[in-house]
Parts: structure tokens; sequence; C-alpha cells
């Protein structure tokens, strides 16, 4: 039996680059998936590419900086799959790579309103119907450009520490209702997404002990499966699924 089926699941932010492969992967496992993104067109693609292999997939539009519509691309994935077992918060615009002198109050607005934000109201929107469906498991996403406080990342970077901080609270309270939340730190893009080439270069491989970039469905996606379904016992934690990297330290 997949270790999903029968599992449903809501990816936020599920048509970017590492959210492709974290929803193929879910798909792959059993669930069935609402995928979410403000992306209208990327997310129908993927959606219509799992149903034509008879996976159950809904592509949802959403700008998740409002609570409104956050309430409604949950309600609209309930309606559809009957609840809630995995909730995926990927979802988060990016202002990075801003010197800390240069870096402006919007650029922290936008940073936290898209990802602190965003996650604590797809949290606890979703909260009811993981109750109500005896528990289950939420992933949210960090990054190493937080932990390890990189030049550049003040808004973003301090936007994901705060979603690790998200993740800690979630876990403690939530626990005896047996939902668990944990946080993943990736290092992972999609090569049919984006050209690496031009800064994943040898220098920076090197500092990788497993020498490769990270692949958003085969390792990526198989840690989002590995929380939603056999790592019944893990909460609370961060998983850094970065090949090792010094970089994300």
């Amino acid at each position: 039996m997949p270790p999903l089926e029968n599992k449903i699941a809501i990816v936020s932010g599920g048509a970017g680059q590492i959210g492709t492969g974290v929803v193929r992967a879910l798909a792959d496992a059993g669930a069935d998936v609402a995928i979410v993104d403000i992306n209208t067109q990327a997310a129908e693609d993927l959606a219509v590419r799992l149903r034509e292999g008879g996976q159950r997939s809904i592509a949802l539009s959403g700008d998740l900086t409002e609570r409104e519509q956050c309430a409604s691309v949950v309600g609209q994935a309930v309606e559809e799959f009957g609840g809630v077992d995995i909730l995926v918060n990927l979802a988060q615009q990016f202002r990075a790579f801003i010197p800390f002198i240069e870096v402006s109050d919007d650029d922290m607005l936008v940073s936290w309103e898209s990802g602190v934000l965003s996650t604590v109201r797809m949290m606890q929107l979703c909260h009811p119907h993981l109750v109500a469906r005896g528990g289950g498991s939420i992933v949210n996403f960090g990054s190493g450009g937080g932990t390890a406080g990189t030049e550049g990342m003040l808004a973003y970077g301090s936007a994901k520490e705060g979603i690790r901080l998200v993740t800690k609270v979630g876990a403690w309270e939530w626990g005896p209702a047996g939902i668990r939340v944990n946080t993943i730190c990736p290092f992972a893009h999609n090569p049919e997404k984006w050209e690496t080439a031009h800064w994943l270069d040898d220098e920076l491989l090197q500092r990788i002990p497993l020498r490769r970039d990270g692949d958003p469905y085969r390792d990526i996606g198989a840690a989002v499966v590995y929380l939603s379904g056999p790592g019944e016992f893990v909460t609370g934690q961060t998983l850094f699924v970065d090949g090792g990297s010094g970089y994300y330290r």
C-alpha cells in the first residue's frame, strides 16, 4: 500500500520549483493533492498532468497574504476531497540579496506577510480539519539563508527563521491532538524551472559533501513524504535536506 494512500494534502506554493517536486512525490505516495499557487496556470498544468496519470489533484489560485483567500483555498480543498491530513507550506515571496542598510520596511513586510503570516494562517485554518481526522502532518519550509545569517538575507532569512519558531510552537501546542509540525531547510532546484549553472559553480559544489544539487522530487519530496507518513514520531524538528552543505549552517 502506498504510504499516503487515502490521505489529503494541501501544498501552498505547489507550482514552484521545489513545490512541483513535492506535489509529485505526495501524489506518487498515494495522496490526493490540492495545489495552491498564485501562478494559476502553472498550478493547473501540474494538476492536469497528475490527473492524466490517474492521480487526484486540483489547482487552487490564492494570494496567501490575504486571510480571506487562505480560507477560500482551504474551504475548496475540503469541499473537493473531504478533509485535510497534510499541509505543506512552501509559499514565500523572495526578497533577498539586499544589503542590510538598504532593506526597506516594505521588504520586511512582504517577506513576513508571504512567509510567516501565510504559514500561520494556513495552519490555523487547517487545524480543525486535521483534528477532525485524528491528527496529521504539517511541513513548513525554512532556509539556510536564515539559519546561517547569510549576507543579503535580512528580510527573507528573518521570515524563514520566524517560520521555524512557528513550527516549534505548533508542535508543542498541537501535539496532544496528534498533529505533527516540522520544518525542512532545503537545497534543491528544478532544472526545468531554473538555470542553475550561472551560480551553482564548482566552488559551491565543493562545500556540499554529496557534491551535487538537490532534486525537488527525489530529495525534498521524499523528505516531505517521510514526515507526512512514516515519520509518525517526529515533530518540532528542522530537517536539513541540503546534501550536508556548510552553506546552510
